[in-house]
């Protein structure tokens, strides 16, 4: 086991105690929508009424729900890197425990 995921299991372990056995991944989940946010708006695909946000994680695919079938498509086609971007904006953070391996983008019915 690595260094990063001893301290992984560490607070998985800690939150568990704490919170109940659903708080790591829900700090493992919020870490992944934070970062995510963070790339985003520094890639300038976050502007006026265009939006995305991750809806759940699973088995590395992070389904990411886009406010316009535009922006679908562009986060489509910067999915490698909005992964590896993703990815690496997470180390080091406490909790950040998934690791993305692809993004599945739908567009939201509800968003606006």
């Amino acid at each position: 086991m690595s260094g990063r995921e001893a301290a992984g299991a560490a607070v998985q372990k800690a939150l568990a105690a704490c919170m109940g056995p659903g708080a790591a991944g829900q700090l493992a989940l919020a870490q992944v929508r934070l970062a995510w946010s963070e790339v985003t708006t520094e890639g300038r695909l976050e502007r006026g009424p265009l939006t995305s946000r991750i809806t759940r994680v699973t088995g590395g695919t992070a389904h990411v729900e886009a406010s316009d079938a535009m922006l679908a498509q562009e986060l489509t086609l910067r999915s490698e890197a909005l992964v590896w971007a993703v990815n690496e904006r997470m180390k080091g953070r406490p909790g950040a425990t998934i690791e993305l391996r692809r993004v599945a983008v739908s567009v939201g019915r509800g968003s606006a």
